[in-house]
């Protein structure tokens, strides 16, 4: 194994573990927040890259453009997904939530199916030219896929930690009861949550898009891979999302590289179950009642 190839998946890493982070933070807030677990958290991603191909294929708009165009679209879709099919689900056993998500699941994709095609297809490039960094091709294309990535995860992190928003989300996360009674609409943080995890996905879905390809059934994987690194991070941990994509991302890197797809499925799974004997929480979560 040469410093070349090392580089090469290591890039493939960082990049993969980045888009892996913020499809899971938006699945990690979603749980954190409303305490649903969304299984069509995936085809939310699927949708996201589809806007995007027409947007930007076939109707020639901007890249930057369609991206936005596509979360945006997307954070309205998922908050009318919380208006009107989990809101009147609060409160009751998360079994209910449960069934209208794998429900959805079907949905959107037998949706996806017909009114896109079970053809595959792809995102064309936005942005041409490399670098060499050891001897390892470095796109241009992944260093501002990567460098968006991270601006999204920053941007969440300023907006739970500095605006009055993202406080009064972690507040309802923490305790919705006690944020109620200090004034706290719990109804709007929870639309505005689901939009902005469903934005989230729209948005891995829109660069993994661009890096590979998008078929109508990419979101069960997608789904698969965020439950993972929330697993591996804990629930509710957007800290332990970042770090669980990045485990995650450096797990499909080099086994797939060095052995086979099948393989770093394999070692996934395994270094979950191992972690879960020792920390059944995740590695920054905590206890969920």
């Amino acid at each position: 194994m040469t410093l070349t190839l090392i580089v090469q998946m290591a890039i493939t890493a960082v990049t993969l573990g980045l888009i892996y982070a913020l499809i899971a933070i938006g699945l990690t807030l979603i749980f954190g927040v409303m305490r649903i677990i969304q299984y069509a958290h995936g085809e939310i991603y699927m949708l996201g890259a589809y806007f995007l191909y027409y947007w930007f294929d076939k109707w020639h708009l901007p890249y930057w453009i369609g991206f936005v165009m596509s979360a945006v679209v997307i954070f309205f879709f998922g908050a009318g997904l919380q208006l009107l099919l989990f809101r009147p689900l609060h409160g009751k056993e998360m079994l209910y939530s449960l069934a209208v998500s794998l429900a959805l699941i079907f949905i959107i994709s037998s949706a996806g199916i017909i009114a896109f095609g079970a053809v595959v297809r792809g995102i064309s490039s936005f942005v041409t030219g490399q670098v060499k960094l050891f001897g390892a091709e470095l796109t241009y294309e992944r260093m501002v896929i990567a460098g968006i990535s991270l601006v999204l995860i920053l941007a969440l992190w300023f907006l739970l930690q500095r605006t009055k928003i993202g406080i009064a989300m972690r507040a309802v996360a923490e305790d919705p009861e006690t944020s109620a009674l200090q004034g706290i609409n719990n109804r709007q943080i929870h639309w505005v949550a689901m939009g902005l995890g469903s934005s989230l996905a729209a948005a891995a879905g829109c660069l993994m898009g661009t890096l590979m390809f998008i078929v109508p059934t990419m979101g069960f994987m997608a789904t698969v891979k965020a439950f993972m690194i929330v697993i591996m991070g804990g629930l509710g941990s957007v800290v332990g999302a970042l770090v669980g994509g990045f485990i995650l991302g450096g797990i499909d890197s080099f086994l797939t590289t060095l052995a086979s797809s099948e393989v770093a499925y394999i070692m996934g799974f395994l270094f979950i179950f191992v972690l879960l004997v020792f920390k059944p929480s995740g590695l920054f979560g905590q206890e969920w009642e």
